[in-house]
C-alpha cells in the first residue's frame, strides 16, 4: 500500500533518516493528514546506488 501524507516534514525526517542508514520506523499519520491511499505500488520500485551495493543486486533492478 502507498499512502501520500501532507505531513511534509515527517516524510523528510524519515527519508533523511533511511538516507543516512537509520533505521526508523514510520510513523502513523492522523487520519487529517492522509491525502490519499493507493493499494499496490504506486510505480516501479528504483534502489538508490548504495542500496544496489548494499543489496548485491549488480545494477539490476
Amino acid at each position: 500500500m502507498t499512502m501520500v501524507v501532507a505531513a511534509v516534514d515527517t516524510t523528510e525526517g524519515l527519508l533523511s533518516n533511511w538516507s543516512r542508514g537509520i533505521a526508523s520506523r514510520p510513523v502513523t499519520p492522523v487520519p487529517s493528514q492522509i491525502a490519499a491511499v493507493h493499494h499496490g505500488w504506486a510505480s516501479h520500485m528504483i534502489f538508490s546506488p548504495s542500496g544496489v551495493k548494499k543489496l548485491g543486486l549488480g545494477g539490476q533492478p
